[in-house]
């Protein structure tokens, strides 16, 4: 395995963490669980939110990506409502 594959292998490893992190909390959200939730801290976000946006949508479920100042990381609260 070359680096760049490493590398490739690694980039999907953690956007998979992530999508898993947030379709979990879309989950909670959307069964009533929670009113809301929170993912924080991640650093493929705009990824994850193309892969989990339809998921959201169909469970009813609006997502708030927030940005650091330096966009190196961001936090996802997830709400019940109408979606976008």
């Amino acid at each position: 395995m070359n680096d760049t594959t490493a590398d490739a292998t690694g980039v999907q490893s953690a956007i998979d963490r992530e999508v898993e992190l947030v379709t979990s909390a879309i989950d909670l959200v959307a069964s009533g669980g929670a009113p809301s939730a929170m993912v924080g801290g991640l650093r493929l976000a705009t990824a994850v939110l193309e892969i989990v946006a339809p998921h959201a949508r169909a469970k009813g479920v609006r997502l708030e990506p927030l940005w650091s100042a330096d966009e190196t990381l961001t936090d996802i609260r997830i709400r019940r409502g109408p979606t976008e």
